[in-house]
């Protein structure tokens, strides 16, 4: 957990306490969560029961209690988990690095390749340009604000997804791809749970209806995959 961020994170608890009072609070952290981090805040919010976990395993939580169920997060990072009895299967969820597919930030590695090989000459979509244009004016601007500034990608996601509604075919195929590995990562986790389980798809790329979350809705019912909730989150 960043340390700088520590102070934001209790006054936003803080505040969701005082809003929603209960004496036991779960909080759900993404990636690892440290024993450092969980004793903090312990620590910091005396006087509650804190059960500090994944955010996986909050969402397994929030959308089965304690029931069997698979849930997909797709947000600016992605993980799938899928709980049988007390045994816990997870996929993907590797990080930004090695690749979170399907996430925002994957849409956003992909939308900035995408527009520099465009630039090079090697493709053509004015719709596509004329949206990356207003994050990035040349290929040194790209280049710039993603090494030296780190950008967010994560950000480019929706405008990824306007792109594609609006005809860009550069656009549509980002959206394809990373919607397919969603619903290739979904399968492999139901073959490697043995069954089929309810399922959930939660997270800021699915709290709407975009071209993104259609698409993957349409992808998952070819696939005889049915949702049991959307956007929980």
């Amino acid at each position: 957990m960043q340390s700088g961020k520590r102070e934001e994170i209790i006054r936003t608890l803080s505040k969701a306490i005082e809003r929603f009072p209960s004496e036991t609070v779960k909080i759900g952290l993404a990636g690892v969560v440290a024993r450092k981090d969980e004793e903090w805040l312990i620590k910091a919010l005396s006087g509650k029961k804190i059960k500090v976990m994944s955010d996986a395993d909050l969402a397994l939580d929030s959308c089965f209690q304690d029931a069997d169920g698979m849930v997909a997060i797709l947000g600016t990072g992605s993980i799938f988990v899928a709980r049988v009895g007390r045994k816990k299967i997870k996929l993907g969820g590797y990080g930004r690095a090695i690749g979170d597919v399907g996430s925002g930030y994957a849409i956003g590695q992909e939308a900035v390749r995408a527009y520099l090989q465009l630039l090079d000459g090697l493709a053509s979509d004015s719709i596509f340009e004329s949206a990356m244009k207003k994050f990035f004016r040349t290929k040194d601007d790209a280049l710039r604000k993603v090494y030296q500034e780190q950008f967010e990608l994560q950000h480019l996601a929706p405008t990824v997804c306007k792109c594609a509604m609006q005809g860009s075919k550069i656009a549509e195929s980002i959206i394809d791809y990373q919607t397919t590995l969603v619903v290739q990562y979904i399968k492999a986790l139901r073959q490697r749970v043995g069954r089929e389980l309810p399922l959930c798809i939660i997270g800021g790329l699915v709290e709407q209806k975009t071209c993104y979350s259609m698409h993957l809705e349409a992808k998952l019912q070819e696939q005889g995959i049915s949702l049991q909730c959307r956007g929980l989150f």
